[in-house]
């Protein structure tokens, strides 16, 4: 029996069809192909519920398997040629979910709440060349009710990656204003640039280093979420209010690389927090981590700042240059943390109007941290497939 393709699906946290993607001004045409509508499924089907044990889930849940954060998914691998997703009560009535089947182009669509999607159909690309493959991979990103095959078909769960990668940060780990939102940025792009590693994104718009001292003293700290399993966001507020599930970090497949991108939200205004106070958050952030997961290698990457006009240049700034590099010298003689620079790396034109990155910003960073990783770490690069999608960008003038 040979094994096959993927199918991969993702949660895209906050993009809506009614979201405009824009290139250099220009509307793109066609922005979100691969468009699926409601269906009823019959009795040709086999429904497995949610918790059935062949669901590999991905990211954060929570016990009423509702994902959060960014890029949370399932992943099962399954047999037969169609495959549908139950949607349940609590998911966000037109989210975007990027789907493929294997290592072939992302796809995308827009779901709604108590649904079910067929994802996988006569249409589909099951076979490898001339040959049908037994078993192929579905992962997905968003919460669930259930997964459906065909009546003689099953699910099976999928083998897991030795490796694993957990990503901390805010709205620029998160990808917000990239293309596709956490589908477009560096934390997504660097993981499935790797290939062969599990991952998690926790991050989140608005999410602070600082513990209860932002937004007016009443928001939580990243590390106080870290124990949590839903995201600082309004949809979580109104499930659980102050008090959201907690998450076991020693439950889970320990990390072996773990990549803290903090500052933004504790820079600006109303927070403004002091540099000393950023410090020791971080270095508790960081103690916490390690003692969960002592063998994980915790990496701190520096936050770039916005840029400015100076005579005829632009020049870069980094929110909490010294601080952050103070956290590194505080950790240097331990041996598990590093210090990512990324003053250099980008330039103005990577900076949206949103003050954000770019898709081209997404991808130095992501490009870069790749580099990293082979040189310091010499983890073999095994991505396969398209990773960044849409991007398809080139002049066809020989003599141009």
């Amino acid at each position: 029996m040979r094994l096959g393709h993927t199918f991969t699906t993702f949660l895209s946290w906050a993009l809506v069809a009614s979201a405009t993607i824009l290139e250099n001004g220009q509307v793109r045409e066609n922005s979100y192909p691969g468009q699926l509508e409601p269906v009823t499924l019959d009795d040709s089907w086999r429904d497995y519920p949610a918790d059935a044990p062949e669901i590999s889930y991905r990211g954060r849940w929570d016990s009423q398997h509702i994902s959060w954060w960014s890029a949370p998914g399932i992943k099962v691998e399954f047999s037969g040629e169609k495959l549908a997703v139950h949607f349940g009560e609590n998911t966000n009535t037109g989210v975007l979910v990027a789907y493929r089947i294997g290592s072939l182009d992302w796809q995308f669509s827009n779901i709604t709440a108590s649904s079910t999607y067929q994802f996988v159909g006569p249409w589909s690309e099951l076979k490898d060349g001339d040959e049908h493959v037994d078993k192929n991979v579905f992962e997905m990103r968003v919460q669930i009710a259930g997964v459906a095959v065909a009546k003689d078909a099953v699910l099976t769960k999928p083998p897991t990656f030795e490796k694993r990668v957990e990503i901390i940060g805010g709205s620029l780990a998160s990808g917000q204003f990239a293309t596709y939102e956490t589908i477009s940025s560096w934390s997504f792009l660097f993981a499935n640039g790797l290939g062969n590693v599990e991952y998690g994104i926790t991050a989140y718009p608005g999410v602070c280093l600082a513990d209860e001292q932002c937004y007016g003293g009443s928001s939580r700290g990243v590390g106080w979420y870290w124990h949590r399993a839903s995201d600082p966001g309004s949809r979580a507020r109104a499930m659980y209010d102050h008090s959201p599930e907690e998450w076991d970090v020693k439950a889970e497949q320990p990390a072996d690389l773990v990549i803290i991108q903090m500052g933004g939200n504790d820079h600006r205004h109303p927070n403004e927090i002091p540099g000393r106070d950023y410090y020791h958050a971080y270095v508790e952030l960081v103690e916490d981590i390690h003692s969960n997961w002592p063998n994980a290698i915790i990496l701190l990457m520096s936050q770039w700042g916005t840029f400015s006009k100076e005579g005829k240049k632009y020049v870069g700034s980094t929110y909490y240059q010294e601080e952050t590099r103070q956290v590194n010298e505080h950790f240097k003689d331990r041996g598990f943390v590093y210090y990512f620079p990324t003053e250099g790396l980008l330039q103005h034109n990577d900076i949206n109007p949103k003050n954000h990155l770019t898709d081209v910003g997404h991808v130095k960073v992501a490009s870069h941290l790749l580099q990293w990783v082979k040189l310091v770490l010499r983890w073999n690069l095994e991505p396969t497939g398209e990773v960044q999608s849409g991007t398809t960008y080139w002049n066809d003038q020989q003599e141009y």
